[in-house]
């Protein structure tokens, strides 16, 4: 994929430097040729169990990069369990096979300098494994019992789930995370996206549990599965029939995500900290990847804060003002369900008002006005020649692929991406803004100084205290 990329930079180079030899300085009136750049593709095979393979076959190293998204996550746990997911996904590569001991698991991958990593998140579960070409059938075996097998070790759990408490305590002393998990909690109201874990919540859970989690749920079916590097295609499928012939279907089927509801209640919500600075997020429910208007609603938020330096709100907030060193919004872009939209920074607690008022104003104008035809294309430009970055590396196209597959997206999404962002108007922008962009109906989190910051909160409306778990 690197080759690929750089051919392109070199055809450039090439195209640009006899017309810059005659006159260097002459370079606004250089036409160029649109780059023709297709994203590549993967063989998607599927297998006789319901596995789903998509291979992408580079001989240049002799390596090979396996990765898997699996059907699980934390919005399947129930809330007095928050945390499970999270503790069943480290603890599933941690805790061993039951035929090959943790400690012995780690020195057989190390033995053959291959890596395997294990995680769970929302909506999904990973598993990935690095590896030699020369070592592809120890690896594999490994990979396969690891799936088909995990133990759930106890000794590793109890370390695990220690240090997993360790970190929620010391997360009450990180203002900028303590604001995203209030931000989620508040924006998510009774929906699984809005459940976190707490000290007593991971306390309550049993390594059974862990355990009863993946056997009840995982099968063959719940695998998408990626697979880049120095390999045969057809042989690696007949190796994984093989590897996955006894792995027995799911017992329970999780059922699926309920849509997001817009049960928010606006208004300021203050965590008291004695801190110098006060970290924020403002925001609310936000869109699904799946909404036809998403890629306008990306293009939008890059003018309005995703743009970096060229965004409006580091224009305002940062370099007229001074009130922050780094300012951003974003649209999560849920792809089960809405995800949010918000603003984030921190600010000195002097200014916690000023910061919070100027960014919602911000907000406001984009909502009523749009945007300008030069922000516009500037916008459109930039996410348009990005696009051929996000195909880097070969284990980058096969991510793309699996998400596709994972989460049921249209199946040319990649191919008709940058027309998609092409057909954007001013219009539709705007029309966009106005459906997607609430600054009169929005969250507004801080953890600062209530002393300092209070008397300013208050011309926002009442506010109320949040109290966080010791």
């Amino acid at each position: 994929m690197k080759r690929i990329i750089v051919s392109i930079l070199v055809a450039i180079v090439c195209f640009t430097a006899p017309a810059l030899a005659g006159n260097p300085k002459n370079i606004s009136g250089l036409k160029f040729p649109e780059l023709a750049f297709k994203p590549p593709k993967t063989v998607r095979v599927a297998l006789k169990n319901g596995m789903v393979l998509h291979m992408l076959e580079d001989h240049e190293l002799p390596l090979v990069d396996i990765s898997a998204m699996v059907r699980t996550g934390s919005a399947y746990v129930p809330e007095d369990k928050a945390g499970l997911a999270a503790l069943a996904g480290h603890l599933w590569r941690s805790g061993g096979t039951k035929s090959v001991a943790p400690a012995e698991l780690d020195e057989r991958l190390e033995f053959i300098g291959a890596i395997m990593e294990t995680s769970i998140g929302m909506d999904s579960g990973s598993i990935g494994l690095k590896i030699l070409n020369k070592d592809m059938d120890e690896g594999l075996s490994l990979f396969a019992d690891l799936i088909k097998n995990p133990a759930f070790d106890e000794k590793r759990f109890a370390v695990i789930k220690n240090q997993m408490v360790e970190a929620l305590r010391r997360q009450n002393d990180e203002p900028d995370a303590l604001v995203e998990r209030e931000f989620t909690k508040a924006v998510f109201p009774k929906h699984p996206f809005g459940v976190v874990p707490t000290t007593k919540t991971v306390n309550g859970i049993t390594v059974e549990e862990c355990r009863n989690f993946y056997y009840e749920h995982i099968g063959p079916e719940s695998f998408t599965i990626g697979i880049a590097g120095d390999f045969n295609p057809e042989e690696m499928v007949a190796r994984f029939e093989k590897l996955f012939a006894d792995f027995a279907p799911a017992k329970s089927k999780f059922y699926p995500i309920p849509q997001v509801e817009d049960n928010i209640i606006p208004g300021v919500y203050l965590i008291d900290k004695k801190l110098a600075q006060t970290a924020t997020r403002m925001g609310h429910v936000g869109i699904s990847r799946k909404d036809p208007n998403f890629e306008t609603a990306r293009v939008m938020n890059y003018v309005l804060g995703g743009g970096g330096f060229s965004s409006r709100l580091m224009k305002e907030v940062r370099t007229v003002k001074g009130l922050a060193y780094s300012v951003w919004s974003y649209f999560t872009g849920g792809e089960s369900a809405s995800g949010s939209f918000s603003i984030g920074g921190e600010t000195k607690a002097t200014t916690t008002y000023e910061f919070i008022s100027t960014s919602e104003g911000i907000v406001r104008q984009v909502v009523q006005n749009g945007v300008s035809p030069e922000e516009l294309e500037q916008a459109k430009e930039a996410i348009i020649n990005s696009f051929i970055f996000a195909f880097d590396k070969n284990s980058d196209v096969i991510a793309r692929y699996l998400w596709i597959d994972y989460y049921d997206m249209p199946k040319d999404y990649l191919e008709t991406y940058r027309d998609r962002i092409r057909a954007i108007t001013m219009d539709r922008l705007k029309a966009v803004a106005a459906q997607y962009l609430h600054p009169d109906r929005m969250v507004i989190i801080v953890a600062g100084d209530k002393a300092v910051i209070n008397s300013g909160l208050e011309k926002l409306g009442s506010v109320r205290t949040i109290e966080i778990e010791k």
